[in-house]
């Protein structure tokens, strides 16, 4: 009688065990998975874009060939709500082949360019169910996010964004020429300054910081042009966009639509509005997201 249940027990034993070692190798799995996740955050970028981008090539290659991937991407969502399903089917093959074709840009990128969840999305696309395709459009849609969670803001600071470190002026107080950061360390003493006199009584010398605020201010103001040139600052959604909004609005209500005069009205609204406001915002709000995962991560 002893035998049969020190048998059950034993076998109890190494169920438990073999659970709590499946557990815990899963976690580690698990763990691993988001360390990689986190490491590739801060990553640096790989060499081989540098071609694809000023001053090596003439454009933002690699940027208008995502913009282009881009088109018959939405355009797959636009033709199956509009039940039409063989133009919807269409844009699925031109964008399955641009999406080959950039894969093979980046060769370091490459395995981030997950095929299956495509091919996927093309077989449901033949039944036509409006909710599996959406599925399926899902999948594909988490692995660009992923990419551009990860790569985006750093290719944006990279190739974009001027270092301010190589903006020099001539101080309009000592008429020196310092570096930018340099200058902002006077106005900022220049503008707490006044408020410092203020409060101390200090009248005459309040207003010597106000009058050096000044100075520096409107140097500060004239360093813009090195990246902004003559332009004035201004929303991405104010009424310049509008204008080229209404523009399109006018070209679609022709008694004959040009298609090029509307994908050209698109791509300035595109650059002007929508590119511009992405530039400013969102490093600001990917870095918020980022953080919070690397929080979440930790607490686990």
């Amino acid at each position: 009688m002893k035998k049969p249940i020190l048998l059950l027990i034993a076998i109890l034993a190494v169920l438990i065990f073999g659970l709590a070692y499946s557990s815990s190798q899963a976690q580690k799995r698990e763990r691993h998975q988001q360390e990689e996740a986190l490491n590739a955050l801060y990553a640096p970028l790989p060499s081989s874009l540098d071609a694809l981008y000023p001053p090596q090539a003439e454009q933002p290659i690699f940027l208008f060939r995502m913009m282009e991937m881009a088109t018959p991407y939405v355009g797959i969502v636009v033709d199956l709500f509009e039940n039409d399903l063989q133009n919807a089917k269409n844009n699925f093959e031109r964008f399955k082949a641009q999406y080959v074709d950039v894969s093979k840009l980046v060769p370091e990128w490459k395995k981030s360019y997950l095929l299956d969840p495509v091919e996927e999305l093309g077989e449901v696309l033949k039944t036509g169910d409006q909710d599996e395709v959406m599925a399926a459009y899902e999948k594909v849609g988490n692995i660009c996010h992923d990419c551009h969670l990860v790569n985006m803001v750093k290719v944006q600071q990279k190739f974009h964004w001027q270092d301010f470190r190589t903006i020099k002026v001539k101080d309009p107080l000592t008429d020196e020429q310092v570096d930018f950061r340099l200058l902002m360390q006077y106005l900022v003493t220049n503008f707490i300054g006044i408020s410092v006199d203020t409060i101390e009584g200090q009248k005459e010398n309040a207003q010597q910081q106000f009058q050096g605020f000044k100075a520096r201010f409107q140097a500060m103001k004239d360093t813009c042009e090195e990246c902004h040139a003559t332009e004035e600052r201004k929303y991405y959604v104010d009424e310049s966009v509008q204008a080229l909004v209404d523009e399109m609005g006018k070209a679609l209500n022709k008694p004959s639509v040009d298609p090029k005069e509307v994908e050209t009205l698109a791509q300035r609204i595109g650059m002007e509005s929508c590119f511009k406001c992405h530039l400013v915002h969102l490093p600001a709000a990917m870095v918020k997201y980022q953080r919070e995962k690397w929080e979440n991560i930790n607490r686990n």
